[in-house]
């Protein structure tokens, strides 16, 4: 504990130095119509210590078809883009991750992380935040996380078909607006069935202002390994998810799907994705003021832990969402939520939960203050076995 505490001071200036110039040359982000940017907003946790405990055993339910659909409960069995400079590469490393006899934490030799992007209409300007830190980001886990050799990266979106389901129907004007502009690719490359599925990892964003190409992830995944050429490239374009998606935005019940033993069995869409031995560190991004995700905070903490096998400690929750005490409101709404429910959810995972304002031009200080509990969290895992 001791020793974790030490490393992580003596590592936070380089680090701070690795993401800030990693970020640096990111554009600041223009005001939309749907979204109120505050000058001076800070990403800080509003609260971090409620005490919570999740009961119940709540997981997403199944429907066992290979056909997208947007019911929030159900899921299924079933190049890089250009100005993003080459990304460093992953070493991969054998893993002694036997039970420890000292008493001591094992700490992890592996992590998982899952990134939940909003791809409604106001998200292009986010998206491209979150793509300008993503390289700052990786680079600071890799100095922070010195004894970690084994990655997973996968990115998923908020809903199934969004607004480009295809067949496409010229009449419809959603088709029009988001899939016509968008170079009629959305609705005349064919789409394999995970692609139509929320929850499952993104290979090949289409509509507006999406990657609108299927992206090079190696090695047959739908997420990302160690070894991944371009790890930067590749992100971006996967995390590039356009904003063809639905008004209804539901990063939380995203995050149910992806972890599911639906998605995560062999032959899932996710099929490996989700290890035992790692810690999951969960970024979700939105800007929606409402609440339109299926179930609670209460429910959605329930179903992540139960896929670490009860173990919330092996868990780090970031979110980048509205919220008044992060000084970030949005849409017009007066009686809208704006983020009290994933506020909600985050507290509850007390030091392993972090937010931080969506409005923010750049997310690289809120990733530099997700480092430390990342490091915390990777130095007190005990894996199973």
């Amino acid at each position: 504990m001791f020793a974790a505490m030490s490393r992580s001071i003596a590592t936070l200036s380089a680090i701070a130095m690795t993401v800030l110039a990693a970020c640096g040359d990111d554009v600041g982000r223009g005001n939309t119509s749907a979204t109120t940017q505050v000058t001076g907003a800070t990403t800080v946790p509003v609260t971090t210590t409620t005490d919570a405990t999740s009961t119940g055993d709540v997981t997403p339910t199944a429907t066992g078809t290979t056909t997208g659909t947007s019911d929030p409960t159900t899921s299924s069995s079933a190049s890089n883009a250009s100005g993003v400079s080459d990304g460093a590469k992953f070493d991969l490393g054998a893993s002694d991750l036997g039970g420890n006899t000292t008493g001591e934490p094992a700490g992890c030799k592996k992590v998982d992380f899952l990134f939940v992007i909003d791809n409604s209409t106001s998200m292009e300007d986010n998206q491209d935040a979150l793509i300008a830190s993503f390289p700052g980001f990786i680079d600071a886990i890799k100095t922070a996380l010195v004894d970690v050799t084994d990655y997973h990266i996968m990115v998923v979106d908020t809903d199934a078909n969004g607004r480009c389901a295809q067949p496409c129907d010229q009449n419809d004007p959603d088709y029009v607006k988001f899939c016509a502009e968008a170079n009629y690719h959305a609705c005349t490359t064919p789409l394999d069935p995970c692609d139509t599925i929320r929850g499952a990892g993104v290979l090949h964003p289409v509509g507006s202002f999406a990657s609108n190409f299927k992206c090079n992830v190696t090695g047959g995944n739908r997420y990302m390994l160690p070894d991944q050429p371009d790890l930067y490239g590749t992100f971006a374009c996967v995390a590039k998810v356009g904003t063809a998606g639905s008004a209804s935005e539901r990063p939380m019940n995203a995050i149910q799907e992806a972890i599911s033993e639906n998605l995560n069995y062999p032959m899932g869409c996710n099929g490996g994705f989700l290890r035992d031995d790692a810690i999951l560190v969960i970024t979700f991004i939105s800007d929606d003021p409402n609440d339109p995700d299926q179930g609670t905070p209460a429910d959605w903490k329930a179903s992540i832990v139960a896929a670490k096998n009860g173990d919330e400690n092996a868990v780090v929750v970031l979110g980048l969402i509205p919220h008044p005490e992060l000084g970030c409101t949005t849409g017009n709404d007066p009686n809208a939520v704006q983020g009290a429910h994933w506020q909600e959810f985050i507290e509850m995972w007390g030091a392993h939960g972090i937010s931080g304002s969506v409005c923010e031009a750049d997310y690289a200080p809120f990733f530099l203050q997700a480092i430390n509990a990342i490091d915390q969290t990777c130095e007190e895992f005990n894996p199973p076995g």
